[in-house]
């Protein structure tokens, strides 16, 4: 019998990048929350790992679920599966989390499924090598991350409670190539800044709406710089998810958030919009 399980997409509060180590991988501070903008996860037990989805390019082995679970089984010597279906909502190449939110309710499910009891610190453990994200989602509820996002604790930050509009442009962004732009934009030394200022630029604490990485999705995707251009002219509160290309503004009034969604459509500057809530608390919790 197949049970349905719900995978949220997240929002960065704020990103900054501290620095890169020497493997290339980069230190992070940024908070998440979860919307209530959900992936939908069929899931039964079967003998085999099986991944199908709504999108049919995403489908199948090179699925993130699928090598998560496969990894996650072969270590612990499982013998049975999963059958996974994936409702997409999500859209791909948005910042908003979607493959690594699938991946941690499919592992979560499948943890209480084949009776693993594993805790949260050894899933987000087991999971941070196949996705930075991926940690967020495990945690269960809106955090604070550092590190490479595996480094996580209760978000201090109040999280707003006004009407959230998402909104993406006609063409996504991939995260090596945001990631590859910022660092190239960087010293030559690869340092942020200089020791002498560091301390004074990165001591205060991280506001809401900052985002290290916009500029260098701007750059590259002339979309995103519109679509925040946009968004603007509306609200003060805007600014961009992740590595890109979703970007998030706050409205008082759902229906102001909604005529706003509406326009963005007219002026082409966005393809797909989605308006809701921050959640604080993942929505698979009571659920397994």
């Amino acid at each position: 019998m197949d049970h349905c399980f719900p995978a949220p997409a997240k929002i960065n509060l704020y990103l900054r990048v501290n620095g890169i180590r020497p493997d290339g991988m980069h230190e992070l501070d940024t908070a998440f929350a979860y919307t209530d903008l959900c992936d939908q996860l069929k899931i039964s037990l079967s003998k085999d790992i099986i991944v199908d989805c709504s999108e049919k390019h995403l489908a199948g082995e090179n699925n993130l679920v699928h090598n998560v679970l496969s990894s996650f089984k072969a270590s612990l010597g499982i013998n049975q599966g999963l059958s996974i279906y994936i409702e997409k909502h999500i859209p791909e190449q948005a910042g908003l989390g979607g493959g690594s939110s699938d991946a941690a309710t499919a592992l979560m499910v499948a943890n209480q499924l084949w009776n693993i009891q594993a805790d949260t610190n050894e899933l987000i453990n087991f999971a941070t090598p196949f996705g930075a994200d991926i940690p967020c989602f495990l945690y269960g509820r809106a955090s604070q991350a550092q590190g490479i996002g595996e480094k996580m604790r209760d978000c201090l930050l109040p999280l707003p409670g006004d009407t959230l509009l998402l909104a993406r442009p006609a063409t996504g962004l991939s995260t090596g190539e945001v990631f590859r732009h910022f660092d190239n934009s960087l010293r030559p030394d690869r340092s942020l800044t200089g020791p002498e200022v560091l301390d004074t630029i990165r001591r205060d604490s991280p506001q809401m709406a900052e985002n290290d990485l916009e500029a260098s999705a701007c750059s590259l995707n002339p979309d995103v710089a519109k679509l925040l251009q946009c968004l603007h002219q509306y609200t003060d509160m805007a600014w961009m998810s992740g590595s890109g290309s979703a970007c998030i503004a706050l409205f008082e009034q759902h229906d102001k958030a909604r005529e706003v969604a509406k326009l963005l459509k007219q002026q082409h500057a966005a393809n797909w919009t989605y308006t809701g809530r921050i959640k604080n608390v993942h929505p698979i919790q009571g659920k397994l």
